[in-house]
Parts: structure tokens; sequence; C-alpha cells
């Protein structure tokens, strides 16, 4: 969960990144991707801070948390299930030869004044949900968004945190390289379903519209027949 001051310092940052600790792993049009090592572990934690100039907020959470969609357009979805009012069980798939991952977490939608949105989502233990073999229970996960509005509504900003242990014995070059294309990979799928959700949006109101053009139109001639 965030706190108020944790969003003010997210949205300063967006404008102003703290690269203090941070190295900047790599960059796309709109985004940079920072990491930092994790103390007491060869693992690196990821944060992401960049713009969708033509995606408005509203949608962009609504691609990100509904994951019923998330299935139809991102390829690492295994799968996902319901364990309660904020508790998933979330399947993701690995390259071959590397099992798939699963985790079971808690996930938190905040808003806040202005428009803002937050999602938290933190891994948790959860004894009615078996670890099943041949899949990797990530017991070590942690997801963070900010998504702020542009002030012409059009677009938002965004401030991304990401950790997640997958366990096992992947070399650190297979971590690192997967973390290079597939978060860049993921931001344009994540912008692309934000559209399809706009086009769908755009498409009901014009169905609505034609549909109401054509009622009015039968009224009419109606009343004058």
């Amino acid at each position: 969960m965030f706190t108020e001051d944790q969003v003010n310092a997210a949205i300063v940052e967006i404008r102003d990144p703290d690269i203090v600790s941070w190295e900047l792993f790599t960059e796309v049009p709109n985004f940079k991707v920072y990491r930092r090592a994790v103390v007491n572990s060869a693992l690196n934690e990821y944060k992401v801070l960049g713009t969708y100039p033509d995606l408005p907020a509203r949608y962009l959470l609504s691609a990100y948390t509904d994951l019923n969609y998330r299935k139809t357009w991102d390829k690492n979805m295994g799968g996902w299930k319901q364990l309660d009012e904020r508790r998933l069980h979330y399947t993701s798939k690995f390259p071959w030869p590397l099992s798939p991952r699963d985790y079971v977490y808690e996930l938190h939608v905040q808003e806040f004044g202005g428009g803002i949105y937050c999602i938290n989502g933190q891994s948790v233990e959860d004894k009615t949900v078996p670890e099943k073999s041949g899949t990797v229970r990530v017991d070590e996960y942690r997801q963070d968004v900010v998504i702020q509005p542009l002030e012409d509504g059009k677009g938002c900003n965004i401030w991304f945190g990401y950790f997640d242990n997958p366990k096992g014995n992947i070399p650190s070059s297979i971590i690192n390289w997967a973390a290079k294309t597939g978060l860049p990979s993921f931001l344009n799928s994540l912008r692309e379903a934000g559209h399809g959700l706009m086009k769908k949006d755009a498409d009901r109101r014009q169905n609505e519209k034609t549909q109401t053009m054509g009622t009015a139109a039968n009224t009419s001639a109606s009343v004058n027949h």
C-alpha cells in the first residue's frame, strides 16, 4: 500500500530521477529502466520511469489489472485464479528449458487526488495453494506502480518498481538478458493493450450513437406517418 508521501515522491522522481544508488540499465523511447543490486543477494531490483503520451491513465490501469484481458496480450502469462478479494494465484511461462513460475500475491489498487492510480502487489504465503511439481513457486515478489495523468488527459506518466527472486540455478547473464529484453517488450505490449481498450470503448460509443439515431429516426417516421 502507498502512503501519500510515497506517491508524491514517485511523482517527483518521474521528473527528476533519483539515480544516486541506481544505474541506467536500458533505455527505449519515452522510458528509462534503472537497476540496483539487492543487499545480500546476487539479484537486482528495477524501476522504470517514463510516459505514455497517447494512453490515458484509466486505460493503462485497466490493461494492467484486468487479468482476463491480459491473457489475450501477454504471451508470458500462463493463467490465474482469484483466491479472495485481493489475493491471486498467477502462473508465468519461462523460456525452455526453464520451468514455469507461479506467484501467490495480494494486489491493492488505490486512487489518490488528481486521478493518480497506484498498484501494489506483494507475495504472500497461502497454504490453500500448494506448490505443483514442475512449477517453481516465487515467494519473493514485489511490484509497485504509480500512474499520473498528463495535464492534457491524453496520456500518463508511470513510475514502476519491480523485484522477484525466480529461484533455481539461472545464470545471471540470462536474468540480465531477460530483463533487458523483457521489460521494454512488456512496456510496448502494455501500451498496445491499452489502445485495444480505447478502441473497444470508441466502437461501443459509436454503436450506441448509431442505435440512438436509428431509434430517433424510426420514432420520427412513425409520428409523421
